[in-house]
């Protein structure tokens, strides 16, 4: 008769088996969290290309900044009053042009891992920039800054706001590895850029995050709270301890494993009570569960906070759905475009005092109440068929649409 194993010793077996493969488990969360977090290579090709604003008829410049710790950044920086210079001049341009062939001209190239994008921009309005908000576009944790440019496009075209985008360390062209620390690094450094620029220093700053760029967002407010005027969050968690249990429940018994943490759910409360906050949120996301986004807006001190949700929205479409960029465009118009007048109006008095003083010459970025943007009427910001058309007649075609925004 053959060898029967008792109960008892198959249990042990058994439980030994287990007992490696959790441990196993728990070693590779441990080790590679960094890459589950950050999958900085997804979609294919996320780290060898990287599309430039120019593809979405969007003037900019790409600078490439110096980390504290030594890493190169990429930001794409877009200026209101610049635009990008004709491809297809008249005879008459052409014939000048002709005659300046023989001098040292701009070169169109793409932006590439060894160079940063360059492409001819012409000035119609130097002060314009710095009389408008400026948007600090956070990205989610896949793809690169590239990837968002549709989004982009409608803060710019329709909108009328400046623009810079980053993509974090390990992302797109950027040199290094992500993580919490570095990423904080990045976001401190392109804050310090445009507080450093001749015409983005002056201006209010809106911090906009998707998904982790929210707690990105959060923590950027909560650290520098007289910097970041306003934050518009889309789908964002409290934390990613608290979000594992969700997005991989055979490892939740090991989120003391965790190493990185962005703890929202207590950086939202650090926030200014003087900021206005914008919360997007879809309620079919499958996966940051919708009830972090209302504990984020419950804990949220700020006098002026805005939850806007979007009953069949998911975690990736969320900023597709009908209503989203006029929720978007209602927060700018209610608790934004104030803030500007108000600034016109100090730095007004700021020149007149100036020039009583006996200095003369008008500061940059000082900011104008003749300008258009800051008269725009609340139907204006609502009625989508009058703003494509405005953003028609003003750009000489259809601002890009919300269709083409790639599902990370």
């Amino acid at each position: 008769m053959g060898y029967l194993p008792s109960l008892g010793s198959f249990a042990r077996v058994v439980g030994g088996v287990l007992a490696v493969s959790l441990i196993s488990t728990a070693g590779l969360l441990y080790r590679y969290q960094t890459s589950l977090i950050y999958p900085s290579s997804f979609p294919a090709g996320s780290k060898a290309e990287v599309n430039t604003p120019d593809e979405y008829d969007l003037p900019y410049i790409e600078e490439e900044l110096i980390t504290p710790d030594s890493q190169r950044l990429r930001i794409f920086v877009m200026l209101q009053g610049t635009k990008l210079a004709s491809r297809k001049p008249t005879p008459k341009i052409q014939a000048v042009e002709d005659e300046k062939a023989s001098l040292p001209q701009q070169v169109e190239r793409k932006s590439t891992a060894s160079q940063t994008g360059n492409t001819a921009i012409d000035v119609f309005d130097d002060e314009m920039a710095g009389s408008r908000p400026t948007v600090l576009f956070l990205h989610a944790n896949a793809g690169n800054m590239g990837h968002r440019l549709p989004l982009a496009a409608v803060f710019f075209k329709r909108f009328g706001c400046n623009v810079v985008m980053l993509s974090y360390r390990g992302y797109g062209f950027s040199t290094g590895s992500p993580n919490e620390r570095g990423i904080k690094i990045d976001t401190q450094t392109t804050l310090d850029y445009i507080r450093s620029h001749p015409a983005l220093s002056s201006t209010i700053l809106v911090a906009y995050g998707q998904s982790i760029g929210g707690a990105v967002a959060i923590d950027l407010a909560a650290r520098n709270p007289a910097s970041v005027h306003a934050l518009i969050l889309e789908n964002t968690f409290l934390s990613i301890p608290e979000l594992i249990p969700h997005v991989l429940p055979p490892v939740k018994a090991f989120t003391f494993l965790c190493r990185e943490y962005w703890n929202s759910g207590i950086a939202i409360g650090k926030v200014s009570p003087k900021t206005p906050v914008l919360f997007l949120s879809g309620r079919q996301d499958e996966l940051v569960p919708p009830p972090h986004m209302d504990s984020l807006f419950e804990r949220c001190k700020s006098k002026v906070k805005v939850k806007k949700d979007f009953l069949d929205g998911t975690h990736n479409d969320t900023c597709i759905k009908q209503g989203y960029f006029e929720a978007v465009g209602e927060f700018l118009m209610d608790h934004v475009v104030g803030m500007v007048r108000e600034k016109a109006t100090v730095d007004k008095e700021e020149v007149k005092v100036e020039e009583q003083s006996g200095k003369t010459g008008r500061r940059e970025g000082s900011g104008d109440e003749s300008d258009d943007w800051v008269k725009m009427s609340r139907s204006e910001v609502s009625d989508e068929a009058k703003v494509e058309k405005q953003a028609k007649e003003r750009d000489g075609e259809e601002a890009p649409t919300l269709s083409k925004v790639p599902k990370l």
